[in-house]
């Protein structure tokens, strides 16, 4: 285990970036799987890079963008290059978003417009409405271009 060059895909909120060397103080120097309850960003497994680890999370949206990530990233990367940057086009993404997750759709397309969503909303929050449809509003800031960086998915 050393120091990765994988970063989290996407901004989640309770992240553990801030407190990695706290953490890392607090873990045993060998171990033999690493569970992980509540992956989110994932970047304590990030940092690690544990040969054997197990994931979760109560998210089944995130879970699929973690499940399509290693099992059909190029599906995922070429879904997420489909998406565009404009408000209305980002409300469009995320009625078709909520739909999706509706129907129980947890596929390459959903994952992408999780992180693209992710992406492109105010402050990279994830909350969902008492109804479970993501509801975050556009972010209007300029110069959000790359959704994710390839070569850091793939690794």
């Amino acid at each position: 285990m050393g120091k990765s060059n994988i970063t989290p895909i996407i901004k989640w909120v309770g992240g553990k970036r801030q407190l990695m060397d706290k953490i890392k103080e607090k873990m045993p120097e060998k171990f033999n799987n690493y569970y992980e309850p509540f992956i989110g960003g994932g970047a304590l497994l990030f940092e690690l890079e544990p040969k054997s680890a197990v994931i979760n999370d109560i998210n089944s949206e995130l879970v699929n963008l973690y499940k399509t990530v290693k099992e059909n990233c190029k599906e995922f990367l070429d879904e997420l290059k489909k998406l565009d940057s404009n408000k209305e086009f980002y409300l469009n993404v995320r009625e078709k978003y909520n739909k999706k997750i509706a129907d129980k759709e947890h596929d390459a397309e959903l994952a992408a417009m999780f992180v693209w969503l992710n992406k492109h909303c105010f402050n990279g929050l994830y909350r969902v409405n008492k109804k479970g449809e993501f509801n975050v509003p556009y972010n209007n800031k300029d110069g959000v271009s790359n959704s994710v960086e390839e070569e850091n998915a793939k690794a």
